[in-house]
């Protein structure tokens, strides 16, 4: 009797699990013999690598050999090499290797204003794909953008979003002047508002977003008629899903890209993969490879060695070079720095081989070719602007991704007092009350300073490149790197 019972139980579950499988059978997605790929390959932040765009090119032509390719990029294409920053035409050699790889779409990044509304035009009408920005309208005929397109592929219609960060005085990141021929509207808000419009018209959206993956999730967090945000700006590495919504960026420097491989039949998307491939692992295209060799040969004096590296620098062994060739250069009226600040986004080179140091290193340093600025300082007003940036928060309340850790080198070490996360105090070792000659680039003066203290600042007539270049020269038996930080954080 205990045997018939088992055998029937066991009877029921097998004939429970035949149906279940049967109906998994009928659930399932049946292959499709007309099933194609299309594919849609994301870059950010490539700052004026053009040394990767060969291998980027062979990576391209394998994909567009099985199925149709859509290039696109995230923002931040120029401002990192002088072959491309410092030419007659800045940023258009960058312009022209995209071309040729075949870009389709792009957004814009801080980095594309770096030189004003007059050569961010030059590159726009150079490129041969198309410049999208939803929050960004110009106030002078040099250039135009629409907020999004759509791309009709194999009966699918895809549409693409550019925006751009506002988390800095209503505007991207960088300095006020250059943004003067343009009007923002609010980041998340614009790619939001956008992205509705697009409910009935597109099947797949992609948000090209130089916002921030932080702010990138708040976006997400609201719940847009968005598929996928393929970010830029705080060049991280991100490829993960977060409430529907695909959330990717690619580091910087063009390592490597993300590509969505979008099935699709009878002009429905069957299924969307996502996966991060390293663009080192590709050979180099010899076309692209001539071009870009083109690129430097524009510009030999780039290639000029000016000094040595004795051993490796890092990232902060490159800030304190800054500061110390800032400290130690010759100014006119005998002008004695006893204090340097320098900003630790302003210092462009994350590392510095043991080796030749070339002129292209120094620039490449400092993109932006700022002035050194003289004044004075009392302490207390160091403490007040080393405080300030560390607790600094961007437009509504949003984190500053500058912020919360030390920002601002100098040649004086000092200690950031922490009480929950905030800093509450500066410890630096000078006199109280005494005012300090001090050395600082523009940028410092024009963002950090309050406008007293800026008052007392005036240009030196010199710039970070060319103090520099003088004290990498005058270092005849080559540079040790100082990859220490001297600014830390302490706790209560």
């Amino acid at each position: 009797m205990q045997l018939k019972v088992l055998f029937n139980a066991m009877k029921r579950i097998f004939i429970v699990f035949l149906l279940s499988m049967l109906l998994l059978g009928a659930c399932a997605e049946p292959k499709r013999d007309d099933a194609s790929h299309i594919y849609i390959i994301a870059t950010n932040d490539m700052h004026a690598n053009i040394y990767a765009m060969p291998q980027l090119k062979s990576l391209v032509d394998e994909y567009s050999a099985q199925g149709e390719v859509v290039l696109v990029d995230s923002g931040d294409r120029v401002s990192g090499n002088a072959f491309v920053d410092d030419g007659q035409e800045p940023g258009v050699a960058m312009i022209e290797l995209m071309n040729h790889l075949g870009y389709d779409a792009v957004t814009l990044g801080n980095h594309e204003f770096d030189k004003g509304a007059k050569v961010l035009g030059a590159m726009t009408h150079k490129a041969q794909f198309k410049t999208l920005c939803a929050n960004v309208q110009s106030l002078s005929d040099e250039v135009t953008f629409d907020p999004y397109l759509i791309f009709e592929i194999e009966g699918v219609e895809i549409a693409f979003v550019g925006i751009v960060d506002t988390d800095d005085n209503g505007h991207p990141l960088g300095k006020d002047e250059v943004y003067e021929e343009f009007i923002f509207s609010n980041d998340v808000k614009s790619a939001y508002e956008v992205c509705a419009t697009l409910d009935t018209k597109a099947d797949f959206v992609v948000v090209l977003s130089h916002m921030g993956d932080n702010i990138d999730e708040q976006f997400i967090a609201l719940k847009p008629r968005c598929d996928w945000v393929a970010g830029g700006h705080t060049h991280e590495l991100r490829n993960e899903n977060i409430d529907g919504v695909q959330l990717t960026q690619n580091g910087k420097s063009i390592g490597c890209v993300t590509i969505a491989d979008i099935t699709c039949a009878g002009g429905e998307i069957l299924s969307v993969d996502y996966t991060q491939v390293s663009v080192d692992e590709y050979v180099a295209d010899s076309t692209v490879a001539d071009m870009v060799a083109g690129v430097k040969a524009r510009n030999p004096e780039l290639n000029i060695v000016e000094g040595r590296a004795n051993a490796q620098f890092t990232h902060n062994g490159v800030a304190n070079l800054t500061v110390m060739a800032l400290a130690d250069y010759h100014y006119a009226e005998e002008f004695v720095p006893e204090v340097v600040f320098y900003h630790f986004g302003g210092v462009r080179l994350t590392t510095m081989l043991e080796g030749d140091i070339t002129r292209g290193d120094i620039f490449n340093n400092d993109p932006f070719n700022s002035v050194v600025m003289l004044g004075s300082m009392t302490p207390e007003q160091m403490r007040h602007f080393i405080l300030e940036k560390y607790n600094a928060v961007g437009e509504g309340g949003r984190p500053d991704k500058e912020s919360h850790y030390p920002y601002f080198r100098s040649n004086v070490p000092y200690n950031i007092v922490l009480d929950g996360g905030e800093a509450v105090d500066v410890s630096i070792d000078l006199e109280p009350g005494r005012a300090y000659n001090v050395a600082v680039c523009d940028y410092i003066v024009k963002k950090y300073l309050d406008e007293d203290v800026a008052r007392s600042f005036r240009d030196s007539g010199v710039s970070v490149r060319e103090a520099l270049l003088s004290y990498v020269r005058s270092a005849t038996q080559g540079l040790n790197p100082d990859n220490v930080i001297h600014q830390t954080e302490i706790h209560r």
